[in-house]
């Protein structure tokens, strides 16, 4: 996962090395647990009426998906800001995946976000 997200973002969640940054442990708790309950969908029959009323493991996935994707977002918008405060362009925006898609949308003019 810290490969992941360092190639995609430009984000070292730090899960090999025990980090004490709460933010980071708590989304690699989320993505773990999210990724847990998903493989669950297999075996539980039910699983959609759960996600329908919001309860049980759907309603745990449902939070983990949602701390996912708050940390997802405050790196978009963190990455954008770095790219617009940056005067060399080879040290921001092109690090990452995420970096030269920004740049590739930027290059049109379109923020999609």
């Amino acid at each position: 996962m810290d490969s992941i997200f360092k190639v995609g973002f430009g984000v070292d969640l730090e899960n090999m090395s025990d980090t004490s940054d709460e933010s980071l442990r708590l989304v690699s708790h989320a993505i773990d647990d999210a990724n847990t309950l998903t493989m669950t969908r297999f075996v539980d029959k039910s699983w959609k009426i759960k996600k329908l009323l919001n309860i049980g493991s759907e309603a745990a996935l449902k939070k983990n998906i949602k701390v996912i994707d708050e940390f997802v977002y405050k790196v978009i918008e963190t990455k954008i800001e770095q790219m617009h405060e940056s005067n060399d362009e080879f040290s921001v925006k092109k690090e990452d995946i995420l970096s030269r898609f920004l740049q590739f949308i930027e290059i049109q003019n379109t923020y999609v976000i």
